[in-house]
């Protein structure tokens, strides 16, 4: 079997509006170790936003669902599919081949167990000889031919139901009357006297209804080669058949653990794969079983939060990536409640509110004159106490709106917010206490725009990360190298952007690396290379010590066609976390020529006789020109706006 390496592993879960795939895709976050993608007949589900990536596929139910699945994974290049429902389970497991076939792993048993466990007549008349202490349950017509009121009260559900949807509670023998045949019934399991939910189970049942407290679950995870893996036994209290209290067991000190470790070799012995859950209660003659599943459950997600991650372990495991699935926290409970979250738009009808931080650098400023011709609103968040200054600037523009970091209604703004552009950074000339405060500035409010599931972000950050030592073309693959403290920021500011996806998996965050950007309409900015022009005009000599030092140099123009492209194209699909902005690489010799090319100067250049490169800054673009954008800057241009 191939070994995965796991920042190569994309995983697929299915049917992630149910509570079963939104607790598997909890658990994926939780470690964030893979790229996450999911699908669903409906794209508007809490889910959405937690998956790299979302797909809208065909009802469960529809012809052909499968084999849609099957190349979803194939053209997303899927290594492990995860079924995040009941009737998934039958469909792939029926089908397993296909997808193995195709290099995929589907976690799944074989489809003879699968079908067992899904009829709970089958289950009990399976399992119950095997010495397994599964409640009695038969047919509702097999027992009206021969009526035993010793059964009651009873429960009466469907042989193949689940989610707690159709159960009746039956007191008396003239309750059954119109029932359906094929339905099961069994009797009531009553917890122990001293459980503290027995008297209110008691009153619900004599009242004919269905209180779901005090039961116990059970999740055995069984690996890739059928060998049980690990358990996890917690006391849960549902609410309409979803578990919304649970409280985990230690299994060492768990008085029916033998009775529960009855399942394992039989299910080892039918070639069960993945996770197992059994639903239990502890009655006064000791701990009975009603309900077997070979899923994951709605509380997986709360299993893997208390320390007991299995569909991690199980993605690892089934592609042979080492992996440890070892107890699990006894302090802590679990709880589900009602969650809120939001997706974009499917059909965007409305003018993104963008908000912008570092709007006052050089390269906001040129970008806040062209962001402003389209946008309805613009948010600055600013530091505080400098409102004033920023107002006085862009005192033209009649759509901003100013937060200062403290404000109360930053959270708000961010919560409005579409795209989000940093410009924050301290430049490479000043003092590293400013360098250090754009870090904080940056992370003291990542928190709040991770939290806002902002759609777009992109942070504007620098060639400078790459060694400039190092004479190629820098690609994004690059290692990065921390040399000065001006690197150091734009890393860790790089890095800070990137963790937004941890708690926002939805948000596209880009970082575009600039080279030395030229803005000729500012006086001084381009420093050496206007200086040198200057002096060529004006008659003086030019000293290049080293000529063959390498550099890229990029009009203005063109760094803000490449942000407004790369927003573009964040809203049609995938673009890559870091990408490299390139103008045009040149050497110093080089740029010297095309002065002398270009203008008049009476000046001369002096470049010595060294050819040893002491400094390369040069980028490989090719990543972002693949996307449709290039530049259209030369060199020849940049010169002839700065004489």
């Amino acid at each position: 079997m191939k070994v995965y390496n796991k920042e190569m592993v994309t995983v697929l879960v299915t049917c992630v509006g149910s509570g079963v795939g939104q607790s598997v895709i909890d658990s994926l976050n939780l470690t964030r170790e893979f790229k996450i993608i999911g699908c669903d007949g409906n794209p508007n589900v809490y889910a959405h936003s937690f998956c790299d990536e979302f797909f809208v596929v065909p009802g469960l139910y529809s012809e052909g669902y499968t084999d849609h699945i099957l190349q979803l994974c194939i053209s997303n290049g899927v290594n492990v599919l995860v079924p995040g429902h009941d009737h998934e389970l039958v469909l792939f497991g029926k089908d397993l081949e296909k997808f193995k076939e195709n290099g995929i792993q589907v976690i799944v048993s074989n489809p003879e167990i699968i079908a067992i466990s899904r009829d709970k007549q089958d289950w009990y008349d399976y399992f119950a000889p095997l010495g397994c202490k599964i409640v009695p349950t038969i047919s509702v017509k097999e027992f009206l031919e021969n009526p035993d009121e010793s059964i009651l009260p009873a429960i009466v559900k469907p042989s193949g139901g689940s989610a707690s949807q159709g159960i009746t509670i039956i007191n008396e023998l003239k309750e059954i009357e119109g029932l359906i045949p094929e339905d099961i019934i069994q009797p009531y399991l009553f917890p122990e006297e001293s459980d503290p939910n027995y008297e209110k189970i008691v009153k619900a049942v004599k009242n004919g209804n269905f209180l779901q407290m005090s039961e116990i679950s059970i999740q055995l995870i069984f690996n890739k080669d059928s060998k049980f893996s690990g358990v996890f036994i917690s006391k849960n209290t549902l609410k309409n058949g979803v578990p919304i209290f649970v409280d985990p067991i230690d299994p060492q000190n768990f008085e029916y653990i033998d009775e529960i470790m009855r399942f394992v070799p039989i299910l080892e012995e039918r070639s069960v794969r993945g996770p197992v859950n059994i639903q239990g209660r502890i009655t006064p003659t000791g701990l009975f079983f009603f309900e077997m599943n070979m899923r994951f459950t709605g509380i997986t997600g709360n299993r893997a939060l208390l320390g007991f991650n299995e569909v991690n372990f199980l993605v690892r495991n089934f592609l042979g990536i080492e992996a440890k699935l070892d107890g699990y926290a006894y302090n802590k409970v679990g709880v589900r409640q009602v969650a809120c979250s939001t997706i974009p738009r499917q059909e965007q009808n409305f003018s993104d509110t963008v908000t912008i931080l570092g709007a006052g650098s050089n390269i906001g400023v040129a970008f806040m004159k062209e962001i402003s011709k389209t946008s309805k609103t613009i948010n600055l968040i600013i530091r505080e106490g400098s409102k004033e200054k920023y107002v006085e600037l862009f005192k033209e523009y009649a759509n901003v709106v100013y937060f200062e970091a403290n404000d109360p209604n930053l959270a708000q703004c961010l919560c409005q917010t579409d795209c989000l552009i940093n410009f924050v950074s301290a430049l490479a000339y000043e003092e590293d206490y400013k360098k250090f405060e754009a870090i904080r500035f940056i992370q003291n409010i990542s928190t709040l725009i991770a939290k806002a599931k902002i759609n777009k972000i992109i942070n504007i950050s620098s060639q400078s990360v790459y060694s400039q030592k190092l004479n190629i073309e820098k690609t994004e693959s690059d290692a990065v190298s921390i040399n000065t403290s001006y690197s150091f920021q734009k890393v860790i500011i790089e890095d800070i952007f990137s963790s937004i996806k941890l708690l926002s998996p939805l948000s596209r965050v880009v970082s575009l690396r600039l080279p030395r950007v030229i803005i000729p309409q500012i006086k001084g900015q381009a420093g050496f290379f206007e200086k040198i022009i200057r002096d060529y005009q004006n008659g003086n000599e030019v000293l290049i010590p080293n000529p063959s030092n390498n550099t890229n140099l990029i009009h203005i123009d063109d760094v803000i066609s490449a942000i407004l492209f790369v927003l573009g194209k964040m809203k049609s699909g995938d673009v890559q976390e870091i990408l490299n902005v390139s103008g045009q690489n040149v050497s110093l010799r080089e740029y010297v020529e095309v002065i002398q090319q270009s203008l008049k100067g009476s000046g001369s250049f002096n470049l010595g006789d060294s050819e040893d490169v002491q400094s390369s800054s040069m980028l490989d673009g090719r990543l972002l020109n693949n996307l449709g954008w290039t530049n259209s800057k030369s060199v020849n241009d940049i010169i002839n706006d700065l004489k």
